[in-house]
């Protein structure tokens, strides 16, 4: 493009300093100057190169719009999933428990369940083959009944286990 029979205009705009400097270097990086990057970018926006770049800047406000929709939508699906993991937790903490087939015709035995005593974060540590703090970071982390199934899973027993803040002691899940 040439400058014959045109004056210059110096061109002023406020920019943040920091992202002017950062301009500049790289431009210097580039083997060029602020000025004849500037005036080049001026020169494809005006013949049409860069009618994507009008897309782009209108386009800034839907995409942030679009992300934050999504980000309602997978909200909303984690919080149904979280619904859904409680409902069979809760499905299956009401089935009726299978009876052992016993051989043993003690009638003394028969009908009853030891009883299993509640236990210090250390006992279920202890019972669950895992450290204190993976005890205590499970049970702040998760929803109590999914803190349940995590014991259940752990358990050798198969028993789920609920925390009760007035005694600070672990019982067995009912």
């Amino acid at each position: 493009m040439s400058n014959t029979g045109r004056t210059k205009k110096l061109a002023s705009f406020n920019c943040d300093q920091k992202m002017w400097e950062q301009f500049i270097a790289r431009c210097n990086s580039k083997g060029t100057t602020a000025t004849a990057t500037l005036t080049r970018f001026i020169e494809l926006y005006l013949d049409g190169s860069l009618d994507d770049l009008d897309a782009i800047a209108g386009n800034e406000d839907k995409r942030l719009d679009s992300l934050e929709q999504k980000t309602e939508e997978i909200t909303t699906q984690m919080k149904q999933f979280a619904e859904a993991i409680i409902k069979i937790q809760n499905y299956l903490n009401n089935q009726p428990k299978r009876q052992k087939k016993s051989y043993n015709n003690n009638s003394y035995y028969q009908g009853q369940t030891p009883r299993i005593q509640p236990l210090t974060e250390e006992g279920l540590a202890a019972r669950l083959g895992v450290s204190i703090e993976t005890i205590r970071e499970q049970r702040i982390n998760l929803p109590p009944p999914l803190f349940v199934g995590w014991c259940k899973g752990k358990d050798r027993a198969g028993l789920g286990w609920e925390f009760n803040q007035d005694t600070g002691l672990y019982h067995p899940a009912s």
